[in-house]
């Protein structure tokens, strides 16, 4: 999967960055808000499964795709965003204390 080390868009001239946003999930978003002012809850749920069932996406990077995707929204998210959001929170708090365990295993 391809992910954009740092990714910018420019809406209304108003450059944002981010670091390692996925530009599969934000090109989708952009078409989805393109035609129906919203993304749809497949969109969310393919991020959560790739972050948390595969791990093809690093938690890090589902969370600043997110922050994206809501910029493009204009800031305005519904339960499901937040929903979604809040999963790869608590994920990237549960990888961070494998990686401790494994550290403290190794050692």
């Amino acid at each position: 999967m391809y992910i954009n080390p740092i990714a910018s868009y420019n809406k209304n001239n108003n450059q944002t960055s981010f670091q390692a946003v996925n530009m599969k999930y934000l090109e989708r978003a952009q078409k989805e808000i393109y035609w129906g002012k919203s993304i749809t809850t497949d969109l969310l749920m393919c991020l959560r499964y790739d972050v948390m069932l595969f791990r093809k996406i690093s938690p890090e990077d589902g969370i600043d795709t997110l922050k994206a995707i809501r910029k493009l929204l204009g800031g305005k998210t519904d339960e499901g965003f937040n929903y979604v959001l809040s999963n790869l929170r608590e994920e990237r708090k549960l990888r961070r204390k494998e990686e401790k365990l494994k550290a403290k295993k190794s050692t």
